[in-house]
C-alpha cells in the first residue's frame, strides 16, 4: 500500500467529516476513485477497507479489478481468490479469474473458471463467450462452437458472440457455414461489419503500441 496516498486520502476523509475507522467509508471512497479512473488511489482505499474488515468478499473482488487494470495479474489472482474464500459462488469473481488465466495463457484454468462462472450465472453471456474463445484456443473446436452458439441464442444482439463464432468457422475451414452465420448476424445487427472493422482497427492500434 502506498503510504503517501493513504495519508492524503485519510486527510481528505477527515476534512469531509468521515470516519476513517470505518471499512464502509474506505470501500465507498474506493468505488468513487475507481469510477473516476484513479486506479492507484482506489487500490489504496480498498486495501485500507480490507485492513479494517478483511472478511468482505466484494472489497476483495474490487481490489482484484484494480490490480487487473494495472496488469498485476498475480496479485489480482490472489485478491479474487481472497473473495472466493468468503463467497465461493460469485459468478463475477470466477469470470474475472478466467480473464486473468486467459491473459496468462493458462487455458485449462481459464476454461474451468469461465465454466464455473456459467454454472453460477447461466445468464452471464460474457462468460459463455469467453469460455468459447478459450476452448477454441485450446483446440476444442466442437466445445467452443457449442458454447458460442449458446451465447448467441441467449443474446442475439451480442456482437462479440457472432464475431467469435464466425472466426471459429473460418479457421476450421467451414467457409460456407461462416458466411451463412455472417449473413444471419447482419440480419440481426445491420451494423455488424462496422463493429467488426472498428474492433480490428482497435486491436491493430493496440498491437502497434506494444
Amino acid at each position: 500500500m502506498d503510504a503517501e496516498i493513504l495519508n492524503e486520502l485519510t486527510e481528505e476523509l477527515e476534512n469531509m467529516g468521515q470516519d476513517t475507522r470505518s471499512a464502509e467509508v474506505w470501500y465507498a471512497l474506493g468505488g468513487e476513485l475507481y469510477n473516476a479512473g484513479h486506479i492507484t488511489e482506489a487500490e489504496t482505499a480498498f486495501r485500507q477497507a480490507l485492513n479494517l474488515n478483511p472478511g468482505d468478499a466484494q472489497t476483495w473482488c474490487d481490489l482484484g479489478a484494480t490490480l487487473f487494470l494495472q496488469n498485476r495479474f498475480d496479485e489480482a489472482e490472489s485478491a479474487f481468490k481472497g473473495s472466493l474464500e468468503q463467497n465461493e459462488e460469485d459468478t463475477h469473481v470466477w469470470y474475472n479469474l478466467g480473464c486473468i488465466y486467459n491473459v496468462a495463457g493458462r487455458l485449462d484454468d481459464a476454461a474451468i473458471a469461465f465454466r464455473r462462472a456459467t454454472e453460477l450465472g447461466p445468464d452471464n453471456v460474457d462468460a459463455w463467450v469467453n469460455l468459447g474463445v478459450v476452448l477454441s484456443a485450446a483446440g476444442d473446436i466442437e466445445g467452443a462452437e457449442k458454447v458460442l452458439r449458446k451465447s448467441i441464442e441467449m443474446r442475439p444482439e451480442h456482437f462479440v458472440g457472432w464475431l467469435n463464432l464466425i472466426s471459429l468457422l473460418y479457421r476450421d475451414g467451414r467457409i460456407k457455414e461462416a458466411e451463412e452465420v455472417h449473413q444471419r448476424a447482419l440480419e440481426i445487427l445491420p451494423d455488424f461489419d462496422d463493429f467488426a472493422d472498428s474492433l480490428k482497427e482497435y486491436v491493430e492500434n493496440v498491437d502497434d503500441t506494444q
